[in-house]
């Protein structure tokens, strides 16, 4: 069987190189400085802490007991609303939350993602460690 012939690509060739030398293009040509030009990085330390505007306003937490196996559906409601709004997410519908807060304990990860897509492992990490403190301050007897 014959193989089709090769096809040939032309090349170009600027007026001012010749055929042993190719031309190579603007991106791959190592960068020129003059004296003129200055260090793009300082020799100090980049200050990398992120300052969050002054005037800003800051919501209190909202005053619901401290064990989430005591909330009300409205302390639940109450709860998704503060946390997303301190930690500036879209507020989810309250409907998906329409539970009582031992209803919230069984809640995995998951559960709270699929009711909120943007902060749901948030809420659920929240969550855990107002659970994991209202359990650890019980006094054994």
């Amino acid at each position: 069987m014959n193989s089709p012939p090769a096809q040939v690509v032309p090349m170009s060739y600027s007026l001012s190189s010749s055929p042993d030398q190719l031309e190579v293009p603007w991106f791959a040509r190592p960068p020129v400085y003059s004296d003129d030009d200055f260090e793009m990085y300082p020799n100090e330390p980049l200050n990398l802490i992120i300052k969050k505007p002054k005037n800003t306003l800051t919501i209190k937490e909202p005053k619901i007991p401290s064990d989430p196996r005591r909330w009300s559906r409205a302390d639940v409601c109450t709860w998704v609303e503060w946390t997303c709004l301190s930690h500036n997410l879209p507020l989810p519908s309250l409907d998906r939350f329409l539970m009582n807060g031992k209803a919230v304990c069984l809640m995995n990860a998951g559960m709270f993602s699929a009711r909120v897509p943007l902060g749901g492992k948030m809420l659920y990490k929240d969550f855990q460690i107002r659970l994991a403190k209202a359990i650890n301050s019980q006094k054994v007897i």
